[in-house]
């Protein structure tokens, strides 16, 4: 089979093939006809594919002779039970245009790439030219103004919005050799701004397709089997549409920055090593991120300043012309890179590098930087500032050392003086201290549930204030926290 190239491969521990779905499907994902899907090999379509490959006979006792017949179901079973097939080669993905590696090599020809295990799934693009060998800062240049002159219709709300949003399209241009990058969180104050024409933007230049949609389940849970399924299939961009409530999950933490998980599919037995290199772009108004996911975002804010933006005319069709342009583009997003990796990749004073994004800041946040452009990052700073959970410490914190300054005390004691009201009446006498303990205990504060929250919280700074533990109390034998400055 792997003679007779049987479009067979090996992809997060089991055999696949990469196969072209003929019509759109709908449900917890859409998919657009056409998408390219990486598709599980089972047993009975084994036997098919060795029929294809060689001549299986049988001795026939009535003929004396050997007959024609298919390969045993039982040497099916037993190829696929191996879990090890040296012999066919590794899939790491799809692409569906041109590409760039970290070590700036251009991957343009169609067809499988042994090096890097990619699958090149494309023809001819039109328009597409071979960007320069050695590309210079005015081919980057010129490559940067086609490139800004495709979101002149958008209402960024300012041009560091523009440039996050550049960086999207040189991501999604490189994303399979990414091992890490942040997700792009697209937000607006009303609907019908253009977030999901953005978000289609980003897959057609990256697939010439709208974009696989996924939507968010009831809880976490949920949201993380329908998850496990794309990056399973090996959608290269994963919409999620409509963000009505806030935004985490350990699994979409670990999908930006791990570059595999291990994940058990639906109706599966065993756990699987599956590759996470695809575009994740979430969409919706006034998107609420909170958690560790919030600094693995890059935020693109739209504002058209308008009551009812949906009634905005155009004169063009925006993702019309991105697909009759597709090729244009792609060659405009890889010289900008490509100019700023062959000039040595220059550091850049005052920009450092994005913890766990290594790569990805070096072949995206930095060429746009280098141009001229604002940090991509810029507009992700305000998502701190927006997440309750900073929001509750910093109130804890701040009324807390007002009422103890640094000396340490227990739970039962901070609960205490929270909930104090003033003799004949009901004012409480600390109002800041028990607002803050109402928002971290989500109900009526108790010592029980502030010590969860303390010990989940435990070393954290919030404007130059560290909650810290401070030994037991010497009679009840319970723990003492402090709120001290830092610095």
């Amino acid at each position: 089979m792997a003679d007779a190239k049987a479009n067979l491969y090996r992809y997060a521990g089991r055999l696949a093939r990469v196969y072209q779905a003929s019509e759109a499907t709908s449900g917890d994902v859409c998919r657009p006809a056409g998408a390219l899907m990486v598709h599980p090999v089972e047993p009975a379509h084994l036997v098919e594919l060795a029929g294809r490959a060689a001549i299986h006979e049988k001795w026939d006792s009535r003929s004396m002779q050997f007959v024609p017949c298919d390969m045993p179901r039982r040497a099916a079973d037993c190829y696929l039970a191996r879990g090890h097939w040296p012999e066919l080669p590794p899939l790491t993905g799809f692409v569906e245009g041109p590409t760039i590696t970290p070590a700036a090599r251009l991957i343009d020809q169609p067809g499988y790439d042994a090096e890097t295990g990619l699958f090149a799934a494309y023809a001819t693009i039109a328009g597409y030219q071979r960007p320069p060998l050695k590309p210079s800062k005015i081919d980057a240049e010129q490559a940067l103004a086609i490139l800004c002159g495709l979101f002149d219709s958008f209402p960024f709300v300012d041009e560091s919005d523009r440039a996050a949003m550049l960086a999207g399209v040189l991501t999604a241009m490189m994303r399979r050799m990414l091992p890490a990058a942040p997700m792009f969180a697209i937000t607006s104050p009303t609907p019908g701004t253009g977030k999901t024409l953005l978000c289609e933007t980003l897959a057609i230049l990256a697939t010439d397709r709208r974009a696989s949609v996924l939507s968010l389940g009831h809880d976490d849970a949920e949201t993380e089997k329908r998850l496990t399924g794309v990056l399973l299939a090996g959608d290269a961009v994963i919409s999620i549409d409509n963000i009505e409530r806030p935004l985490k999950g350990d699994l979409l933490c670990q999908v930006t920055t791990q570059q595999f998980v291990r994940l058990r599919p639906l109706g599966g037995s065993g756990m699987l090593s599956i590759p996470t290199h695809a575009l994740l772009v979430a969409t919706g108004n006034n998107l609420s991120i909170v958690g560790d996911l919030k600094r693995r975002v890059v935020l693109v804010r739209l504002d058209s300043g308008i009551e009812r933006p949906e009634q905005r005319t155009f004169d063009t069709d925006h993702l019309a012309t991105v697909s009759e342009r597709r090729g244009e583009i792609i060659t405009a997003a890889l010289t900008l890179t490509l100019s700023y990796l062959r000039s040595g990749a220059p550091k850049i004073a005052g920009l450092h590098a994005l913890g766990g994004f290594e790569i990805w800041d070096r072949m995206v946040r930095r060429p746009l930087v280098w141009i001229g452009l604002p940090d991509p990052l810029e507009a992700s700073e305000g998502l701190r500032d927006q997440d309750p959970d900073i929001e509750a410490m910093r109130l804890l914190f701040s009324s807390w050392y007002a009422s103890f300054a640094s000396i340490p005390t227990t739970v039962a004691d901070v609960v205490t003086a929270g909930m104090a009201t003033t003799p004949m009446s009901s004012d409480y006498i600390n109002a800041d201290l028990r607002d803050a303990l109402q928002l971290v205990c989500a109900e009526k504060p108790n010592s029980r549930r502030l010590g969860y929250w303390l010990r989940a919280h435990r070393e954290r700074i919030v404007d130059g204030l560290q909650l810290r533990q401070s030994g037991t109390d010497g009679h009840a034998k319970v723990l003492r926290w402090s709120i001290v400055k830092c610095g």
